[in-house]
């Protein structure tokens, strides 16, 4: 409330002053302070049609802020000129009726250019400090937003590695390893090459802030073959996902192999019951989603992994990963990201 008192303020005393100055450059009034009812009323008109004038400015540019910056100088401009010359002609009206000074205006034209004009660079004097203003705002926002993002990074790729690369994930794969060493050669060349990759995808990759869609599933595939080779019929992954959208999508690294991990991690698994990791596209979000036979533990999780995934989300486009429970089933949305979003977080 106090923030709007003084905008208001602040901006009644700019318009004020600027009214003063037309004031006393008109000869028809008695100097910059005339304090008769025609200097009155035109100070009270001034500065009320003004500061309106100012506020709806101000509207109309917010809802214009996303378009190219010569479509806002034409808005700006058509605005300008409309106030102005609403103002002169108002100006006019009145003092030619309700005071009788008709004679005065009848050899100015209706437009007025000394007036309108003056008042058209008036505004766009305005409109310049405003959008200078709001320039500044929005570099140092994202400054601050990009400094935040460079600190998350080095958190989230902390804690992906640790989340991916703990123990248990290597001594499992190492004990199917060993266990299909000497039963089945091709197997196992074949688990050292999948297990391989996704070690080196986790590290390489984990440096960027957004990879595409195919970069992610091809790794998740591989990561899926070792988990497949663990549990054999107990473990299902469906991915079902346009192959055109593939290297038009971004998503940021070790997210889908995360949310399988994490489903592994609280979900019990059997050749009956198999846990089944549905991954797809829907409206604007990937969609994870896997069926729920929850391991019960003596202490509740703390989702670490998700709430990395989360904050990562936020900072990365503002957008929030949707987690939902319900109907046996445990659902994960991550917003789609695109291009734009790669240039400006990777460059």
């Amino acid at each position: 409330m106090w923030f709007y008192k003084h905008t208001f303020l602040t901006r009644v005393l700019v318009i004020y002053s600027i009214h003063i100055f037309f004031k006393g450059f008109d000869r028809t009034f008695g100097g910059f302070f005339d304090f008769t009812i025609r200097g009155i009323a035109f100070s009270v008109f001034f500065i009320s049609f003004w500061v309106s004038a100012w506020y709806l400015a101000e509207w109309i540019n917010k809802k214009i802020s996303d378009y190219t910056q010569i479509f806002k100088l034409l808005i700006n401009t058509l605005f300008g000129f409309s106030i102005a010359l609403s103002t002169n002609s108002v100006y006019r009206l009145g003092d030619s009726y309700l005071f009788g000074n008709s004679e005065i205006w009848k050899d100015i034209s209706f437009v007025n250019p000394e007036l309108t004009i003056s008042l058209l660079l008036f505004y766009f004097l305005g409109y310049s400090t405003y959008e200078y203003f709001q320039s500044q705002l929005a570099y140092k926002e994202k400054q601050l937003k990009n400094a935040e993002l460079e600190k998350e990074n080095v958190m989230a790729q902390y804690k992906s590695l640790k989340a991916q690369i703990e123990p248990h994930f290597l001594f499992n794969s190492l004990s199917v390893l060993s266990s299909i060493v000497h039963t089945d050669a091709n197997l196992a060349s074949e688990f050292i090459v999948k297990l391989s990759k996704t070690l080196r995808y986790i590290i390489e990759k984990n440096e960027f802030t957004l990879v595409t869609l195919k970069e992610e599933l091809t790794v998740v595939k591989d990561y899926f073959y070792l988990l497949k080779t663990r549990f054999d019929k107990g473990i299902e992954l469906v991915l079902d996902v346009d192959d055109a959208l593939l290297d038009k999508i971004y998503i940021s690294p070790a997210s889908i192999q995360l949310l399988i991990e994490n489903a592994i991690k609280h979900n019990k698994m059997s050749d009956k019951t198999p846990l089944r990791i549905d991954v797809n596209i829907n409206s604007d979000y990937i969609v994870v989603k896997n069926n729920l036979n929850i391991i019960k533990k003596e202490e509740e999780s703390t989702s670490v992994g998700l709430q990395n995934i989360k904050k990562r989300y936020k900072l990365l486009c503002g957008k929030d990963v949707v987690v939902l429970t319900g109907n046996g089933f445990f659902i994960v949305k991550l917003p789609i990201l695109y291009l734009e979003d790669y240039e400006n977080f990777n460059n």
